[in-house]
């Protein structure tokens, strides 16, 4: 018992060790040439959708993908259609 205990402490030490070394490594850096392409790349605009992708015209598929606006309008329907909860205790102003 005291045999494998003592070779499973050093199995588990060695590993552990093996996996120290390998977030020591320093990160390799990007060759020159790859830099100036990525400097006359223009930044994208910004999405003022939560996703970060912006489908194209031509990617818009009718019926299927909606417009923020058409969102919009989506959710004040349903939310005008909602009922609100009663809530015991309180009194409803619409009764």
């Amino acid at each position: 018992m005291k045999w494998s205990t003592c070779l499973l402490t050093i199995f588990l030490a060695l590993g552990l060790i093996s996996c120290s070394k390998e977030e020591e490594m320093p990160v390799p850096e990007t060759s020159p040439a790859a830099e100036p392409a990525a400097q006359e790349t223009p930044a994208p605009a910004k999405s003022s959708g939560g996703g970060g992708y912006e489908p194209t015209a031509d990617e818009r598929v009718p019926g299927i993908t909606m417009s923020q606006e058409e969102i919009d309008k989506q959710t004040a329907e349903a939310l005008a259609n909602t009922p609100m909860p009663d809530i015991p205790g309180e009194e409803s102003s619409n009764k």
